[in-house]
C-alpha cells in the first residue's frame, strides 16, 4: 500500500492517486447519488478528498477505527440505556409494585420517543456547530442523566431521568452513522458502517447479558452507575481522538469528480482561464500539502469548535427535512425503519415476561444467555449486510458500466424483510400458546427480529445518504427520528394490543405492515432515480446543494 506523503508518515485506508487532466473522462449525471464509481478499472474515489491534512477523509486508518470504536462505544450505551430494562421487566414491576402497570412500562416505551426529539434537537445544531461539539455535550448528559436515574427515589424521577437520557442517546441514530460516514470513502460505506453497528450491538448485547447479573444483585442504581463509569471514560477518550468530521468541500465533490480553474502559473485561482478536473482514484498514492493548508495537530484536533458556526442553516437544516418527506423513497424508508423497530421494541419488552412464567421458567442469569446471543446476530450482519451491500454495488456498477445508483444499497434489504415476516408470525404463536412450543420458538424470533431490524437501518441509511450525498444529515434525521415517532406509537401499544388481540393477532399485524413495507421496496428500486432526477431538478437544484 503506498504512503501519503506528509509529516506524519500516514498511511491511508485505500491506495489513491491524485489525477490533474485537461480532457477528463468523466460524465455529469442529472440525478443526485448517481456518479461514475469505476474509471478504467479502478474505483473513484467518492467524494473527493482534498490535499488538505485536515481533511477527515485524509485521516490515518487508526484513527478512523478510533472513530468507529467510539462512536460505537456511545452508541451502544445509549441503546444499552434505553432499551436494556427489557431484560429485567419482572424486577421493574417488582420494584414498583405499588404503581400501575402502564407507568412502569412507560420506562421501557417512552426512551424511543425521547431519542426521536433529540435527534430534532441535535442534528441542526451538529450542521451549525459541527459535529465534535455536539457529541461531546451528548456523552456529559449521558454522564449526568445516568447519575440522576442512579439516585432517584420514586417511578416518576426515574421516569423523568431516563427521558434525559434517552435525549442524550439519541445521537446514537443519526450523528453517530454521519460521522462514520464522513471519514469514509462511497465504496466503503456499507461495511464502515456495519462496523459501527457491530460494535454498537455487541456492547450492547454483552451489557445486555450483565444486566440480567447486575440489577438483581446489585440493584439498579449500580447498573446506571456503571454505564455512567464508561461513559465518562468514553467521554474522555473522544476529547482526544474524536477529530471533527464537518468539512467545507466543492458541490461537485460527492460526484466524484471537482472542476477546477488554473491560472497561468498552474495555481487554483477564480480567474483561472485553464478548466482541468481534480479526481482521485484507487491506485498510486494521495499528496497531500500540508505547507499550503497546514499540518494536523493534537492542538488543532482538540479544539471543541472548528470553523464559524452557521447559524442560518438551522432553518435550511429544518426546512430541507421537510421537503425529504414528500419524496416517496425518503418517506417510505423512515416508515420502514419504524416498523422494523416497532417490532424488535415490542419482542424486547415482552419476550422476558414469557419466558419467566411457566411452561418456560427462566430465571434472570438464562435470559442474560438470550442476550448474548445478539452478538452472533451482529457477527452476521457485518458479512451479509455490510460487506455484502458494498460487493453488491460494485458487481452493479461495473455492470452499468461503471455508474453507481443508491437504489443497489436497497437489494438486500430482501434478508432482513424475510427475517422480519418469519419472526413476527412465529413469535406470535409461541407467546399466545407456550404449551404447544418449545422455548426456541421466541428466541430464535425474538433474535430475528433484531437482525431484521440491524438490515433495516444499515440499508436506510447507507441508502439514504448515497442518494443525496449533500443532505445526509436532514435525511437521517428524517429516517432515525421519523422512525422513532412511528416505533414509538407502535410499542406504546404493546400493553393494549396483547390484551385486546393477544400476541398472535398483534404479531399477526406487525408481520403484515412488515411484508406490505418490504414489498414497497420494488417500486422504489424501480423509481428511484425518477425521484433524484426530479429533485435535483425542483428541489435542490445543483447550485444550491450544501
Amino acid at each position: 500500500m503506498a504512503e501519503r506523503r506528509d509529516s506524519f508518515g500516514m498511511k491511508p485506508d485505500v491506495d489513491a492517486v491524485e489525477d490533474i487532466i485537461k480532457t477528463p473522462h468523466h460524465e455529469a449525471h442529472d440525478a443526485s447519488g448517481t456518479v461514475n464509481l469505476y474509471q478504467d478499472g479502478t474505483v473513484v474515489l467518492v467524494p473527493t478528498p482534498s490535499p488538505d491534512p485536515k481533511d477527515p477523509l485524509n485521516l490515518p486508518v487508526w484513527r478512523k477505527y478510533m472513530i468507529i470504536l467510539l462512536v460505537g462505544f456511545y452508541s451502544g450505551i445509549s441503546v444499552l440505556g434505553t432499551s436494556g430494562l427489557g431484560s429485567v421487566a419482572p424486577e421493574l414491576y417488582a420494584l414498583y409494585h405499588n404503581d400501575n402497570a402502564k407507568r412502569v412500562s412507560d420506562l421501557l416505551t417512552y426512551p424511543t420517543l425521547f431519542m426521536g426529539i433529540g435527534n430534532l434537537l441535535s442534528m441542526p445544531l451538529a450542521n451549525a456547530i459541527g459535529r465534535r461539539p455536539v457529541f461531546l455535550f451528548s456523552l456529559l448528559l449521558l454522564t449526568v442523566s445516568g447519575i440522576w436515574c442512579a439516585c432517584s427515589k420514586s417511578l416518576t424521577s426515574h421516569i423523568a431521568g431516563r427521558n434525559i437520557f434517552s435525549l442524550a442517546a439519541g445521537q446514537s441514530e443519526a450523528l453517530a452513522p454521519l460521522i462514520v460516514q464522513e471519514i469514509h470513502f462511497l465504496h466503503q460505506h456499507g461495511v464502515k458502517l456495519s462496523y459501527f453497528v457491530g460494535v454498537q450491538n455487541t456492547l450492547t448485547a454483552a451489557l445486555f447479558t450483565a444486566t440480567t447479573y447486575i440489577v438483581p444483585s446489585l440493584g439498579l442504581p449500580w447498573w446506571y452507575g456503571i454505564m455512567t463509569i464508561i461513559n465518562g471514560f468514553t467521554m474522555i477518550m473522544s476529547i482526544f481522538f474524536l477529530a471533527e468530521t464537518r468539512y467545507d468541500r466543492p458541490e461537485d465533490a460527492t460526484e466524484g469528480a471537482v472542476h477546477l480553474r488554473l491560472d497561468k502559473n498552474g495555481n487554483v485561482a477564480r480567474e483561472g482561464t485553464n478548466e482541468v478536473l481534480y479526481q482521485v482514484t484507487t491506485r498510486n498514492g494521495v499528496v497531500l500539502q500540508p505547507e499550503k493548508f497546514g499540518e494536523r495537530t493534537w492542538r488543532d484536533d482538540i479544539k471543541l469548535f472548528h470553523g464559524k458556526a452557521d447559524w442560518k442553516s438551522l432553518v435550511s437544516f429544518y426546512k430541507d427535512v421537510g421537503l425529504s418527506l414528500i419524496l416517496p423513497p425518503i418517506f417510505w424508508i423512515f416508515i420502514l425503519n419504524g416498523a422494523f423497530l416497532g417490532l424488535y421494541i415490542y419482542q424486547a419488552s415482552t419476550f422476558a415476561q414469557i419466558l419467566v412464567q411457566p411452561p418456560y421458567n427462566f430465571n434472570g442469569k438464562l435470559l442474560g444467555y438470550v442476550q448474548l446471543v445478539q452478538i452472533i446476530d451482529c457477527l452476521l450482519a457485518v458479512p451479509l449486510l455490510g460487506f455484502g451491500s458494498d460487493i453488491i454495488c460494485k458487481f452493479m456498477s461495473r455492470r452499468n458500466k461503471g455508474v453507481f445508483e443508491p437504489e443497489y444499497r436497497l437489494i438486500v434489504l430482501i434478508i432482513p424483510a424475510a427475517c422480519a415476516i418469519i419472526s413476527a408470525i412465529v413469535y406470535g404463536h409461541a407467546a399466545a400458546s407456550p404449551n404447544d412450543y418449545h422455548w426456541i420458538a421466541i428466541v430464535a424470533p425474538y433474535h430475528l427480529g433484531f437482525f431484521s431490524f440491524l438490515g433495516a437501518n444499515l440499508v436506510g441509511i447507507t441508502f439514504v445518504m448515497d442518494s443525496y450525498p449533500n443532505k445526509s444529515g436532514p435525511l437521517l434525521l428524517v429516517v432515525c427520528a421519523g422512525r422513532g415517532f412511528v416505533s414509538f406509537g407502535l410499542s406504546y401499544a404493546t400493553v393494549p394490543s396483547i390484551e385486546s388481540l393477544g400476541y398472535d393477532g398483534a404479531m399477526n399485524i406487525l408481520a403484515i405492515i412488515c411484508g406490505v413495507l418490504s414489498a414497497m421496496g420494488i417500486v422504489m428500486y424501480f423509481i428511484g432515480k425518477r425521484v433524484r432526477e426530479w429533485a435535483r431538478r425542483r428541489i435542490w437544484p445543483k447550485h444550491h446543494e450544501e
